[in-house]
């Protein structure tokens, strides 16, 4: 048995061009997928209408009170599923289409050698602006710098019910899901595919949240970032007396200082957090959608 949970803001559109879009990608598979779609505080009414699933068995929508962002929605859709005590795989994405429905079978075909065995959907290709591109390389070189992690995987994932538990023992998953999946699983399964274009209409992201995002997936792995940080701070040290200037030393030496009080800032914040203490407080309802 299988779920598919989907954290949505007011992707209503896409979702009633996806939910039709998986079901087609499910059609010579005979396993049992229901869809719960996490609606996080939606402003725009919930308008999705379905034909009748020839193989999704339920659609379900958890509506939560606030808008807590995807990262804290993923979470309180696992805690609800751990809550209602649901045995199975998970499968995580994106509601606008970038996470393409057609690897679907692969995902639960590679799920079956290893039911209990995470795996990551890793990116082959983005189709994105050029100066997008070039800040998304440099974002993975900092992050593997300081991390010793090449995340080129999103939320675009499977892990198995009894895992639950694991992923959901510490805060990092709401700080980045992916960040914290990379942090706790370190033999994962891995599937490659490209990340689609949405399908319809424009990202809700911009460069400012994108990079909020960013550092919120670096500090998942704070402590290693410090420890690496003390470490370059120690090897410009070492090169100011041969090669950097003493100044140029100082601005290293600051800089860091800088990034580090910013990462364990994001984790605090997230930490004392009301709505992390118990995301299922958060919930409001549940719909079934299906025929």
């Amino acid at each position: 048995k299988y779920v598919i949970l989907i954290p949505s803001f007011n992707d209503w559109e896409c979702l009633n061009l996806l939910i039709p879009k998986i079901d087609q990608a499910l059609k010579d598979t005979n396993e049992h997928v229901d869809v719960l779609i996490v609606n996080d505080g939606s402003t725009k009414k919930n308008n999705l209408l379905f034909k009748k699933m020839h193989r999704l068995k339920k659609v379900e929508v958890l509506n939560l009170k606030n808008n807590v962002k995807a990262q804290i929605a993923i979470a309180t859709g696992l805690n609800f599923l751990r809550k209602e005590k649901f045995q199975g795989g998970i499968i995580v994405m994106d509601a606008d289409g970038q996470d393409d429905p057609e690897y679907l079978v692969n995902i639960i075909e590679e799920s079956k050698k290893n039911p209990e065995k995470t795996i990551t959907i890793n990116r082959t290709k983005r189709d994105d602006e050029l100066l997008f591109k070039i800040l998304y390389q440099m974002y993975l070189f900092l992050s593997f710098l300081l991390t010793f992690k090449y995340l080129k995987f999103g939320v675009y994932s499977y892990l198995h019910s009894n895992s639950l538990d694991k992923i959901l023992s510490t805060n990092d998953i709401h700080l980045a899901y992916a960040a914290s999946l990379a942090k706790h699983f370190k033999n994962k399964n891995v599937i490659f595919a490209p990340r689609k274009k949405r399908i319809l209409g424009q990202s809700q992201n911009n460069y400012r949240s994108l990079t909020h995002y960013a550092l919120k997936i670096i500090s998942v792995f704070r402590n290693q970032v410090l420890v690496n940080s003390v470490v370059l701070v120690f090897i410009s040290f070492l090169l100011s007396k041969f090669i950097i200037f003493p100044v140029l030393f100082l601005l290293i030496l600051l800089a860091f200082l800088f990034f580090n009080a910013i990462i364990f800032l994001l984790a605090y914040q997230i930490k004392k957090s009301y709505i992390v203490k118990d995301t299922l407080t958060n919930v409001e309802n549940i719909e079934n959608l299906t025929n």
